[in-house]
């Protein structure tokens, strides 16, 4: 038999409870399946290079590979930001430094790059995908 809603007529909804019945999340003890976005961040190192001189930042990032690897990691966050406080002419000094270093220097490592999402940094991020 069909559930009816007040007016008569066929609910969907109580029908669908009727055959799959009601979750009790308090059963689970906090357990639930991570959606695929949190488990991927969850699995991405975030390094953040702000306040950072070349040399230093480039140290960084070459430690920060080093661990992806060993931990298995396959995805990292670089955060360099946007150089709104580099020289105009020059434009992002940190951000040309990391993308020339994945490119160059560690590119045995790296599988591809790209900026990030705006929700995680946009053009002032970059987004590595280990080998």
């Amino acid at each position: 038999m069909k559930p009816k809603n007040k007016n008569g007529s066929y609910d969907l909804i109580l029908s669908y409870l009727d055959k799959h019945g009601v979750m009790d999340k308090d059963a689970l003890g906090g357990q639930r399946k991570a959606n695929r976005n949190t488990s991927r961040k969850l699995s991405r190192l975030v390094v953040d290079l702000h306040g950072m001189k070349s040399d230093e930042a480039a140290g960084k990032v070459r430690k920060v590979i080093s661990e992806c690897r060993e931990k298995g990691k396959k995805e990292l966050l670089i955060i360099h930001g946007k150089g709104y406080h580099s020289d105009p002419v020059e434009g992002p000094v940190l951000k040309k430094m990391v993308r020339d270093m994945l490119e160059k220097e560690l590119g045995n490592s790296v599988r591809d790059y790209r900026s990030a999402l705006p929700k995680d940094g946009g053009d002032g991020a970059t987004v590595v995908y280990l080998k």
